[in-house]
C-alpha cells in the first residue's frame, strides 16, 4: 500500500498524510512525492518548500490527504 500512495501522489501531483520516524519520534504531516527510487523517496512539505529525501523503511502509514478521495481527473472527467 505504501507504494500505491507514493506512486499516486507522484503521478498526480497530490498531498498524501504520512506518518514516520525521525530519530525515536513519531512524526506525521502532509507531503508531496517529488522522487521514488528504489529505497527512498523525496518529498515536499507545505512548511518547508525544499525537497527532503526519506527511507521508504522509516515511514508508518500513508493515506489520502483531507479533503482528497482518491480521485483523479480522468476519473472525474468520465462520470
Amino acid at each position: 500500500m505504501i507504494e500505491r500512495f507514493l506512486s499516486y501522489s507522484l503521478k498526480h501531483n497530490r498531498k498524501i498524510k504520512a506518518i514516520w520516524t525521525e530519530d525515536d519520534n513519531i512524526k506525521h504531516g502532509n507531503i508531496v512525492v517529488t522522487e521514488i527510487g528504489d529505497n527512498y523517496f523525496c518529498y515536499t512539505q507545505a512548511r518547508k518548500k525544499t525537497s527532503t529525501r526519506m527511507e521508504k523503511a522509516c515511514l508508518l502509514s500513508l493515506g489520502y490527504a483531507r479533503g482528497d478521495s482518491g480521485e483523479t481527473d480522468r476519473e472525474i472527467k468520465s462520470d
